[in-house]
């Protein structure tokens, strides 16, 4: 049974999410309204976040940041905030996915179970093995990235971009082409997502992320891994 977290205030939208999730029979959700309810929550283990915004404590980006320095498992951020300004921010702090209020709760269920099969494909990989490039490695027991003898954590979905892109060195990836395989659904032409995550991964792989040299943009067409 998979462990859920809802960080929502709202009594009624807690009660619709509980109520349809229940119905599924394949999660355990734990409620909480506020930042300090949720931090607590995450001294067990979690598989998925469902993630509000606008809480009465801590801003929900600000608790996404907190959140992702001990977690590593998915956020989905639900808010009725549907400016381009926080979704991009909300991405770039941590969130794997964004889903704007109101919703069907049908939606949501895709979302989660997008979130969690990419999540298991990764585990699937054996565990203490790292994949080598002449400048960094992937750890992927850990889901980190190993640079200049650091370690440098990865967020789910960053992690998946990378072993896309280790699985096709030197080929043509467009943005569409990562979104279906990534996020595990078609993306209708609108990919600001896939930019806003590349942009995150380029700023933990890249020595100088403004002069990429492994994670190369074609013009229009789409990223070129050179490792």
């Amino acid at each position: 049974m998979y462990q859920v977290l809802l960080v929502e205030d709202d009594p009624v939208i807690t009660k619709i999410i509980r109520y349809y999730l229940d119905q599924c029979k394949d999660y355990r959700l734990t409620c909480a309204v506020n930042a300090g309810e949720a931090l607590a929550a995450t001294r067990a283990p979690l598989d998925i976040i469902l993630l509000d915004i606008m809480l009465p404590d801590v801003d929900g980006l600000e608790l996404c940041r907190k959140l992702r320095e001990r977690i590593y498992c998915p956020i989905i951020f639900i808010s009725c905030i549907d400016d381009e300004e926080t979704i991009i921010k909300a991405l770039q702090i941590g969130g794997d996915d964004y889903l704007t209020k109101p919703f069907n709760c049908k939606m949501l269920h895709a979302r989660i179970q997008a979130n969690l099969r990419r999540v298991s494909l990764e585990h699937q990989a054996p565990p203490g093995n790292r994949i080598e490039f002449p400048a960094f490695s992937i750890d992927l027991a850990s889901h980190s990235l190993c640079r200049d003898g650091k370690s440098v954590p990865l967020a789910p979905i960053e992690f998946s971009l990378l072993m896309h892109f280790a699985s096709y060195p030197g080929r043509l990836i467009t943005p569409d082409e990562l979104y279906e395989a990534v996020w595990d659904k078609p993306s209708f032409g609108d990919v600001r997502t896939v930019v806003v995550h590349v942009h995150n991964l380029r700023r933990k792989l890249e020595p100088d992320p403004a002069v990429p040299r492994y994670l190369v943009s074609v013009r229009k067409k789409g990223y070129l891994f050179t490792p």
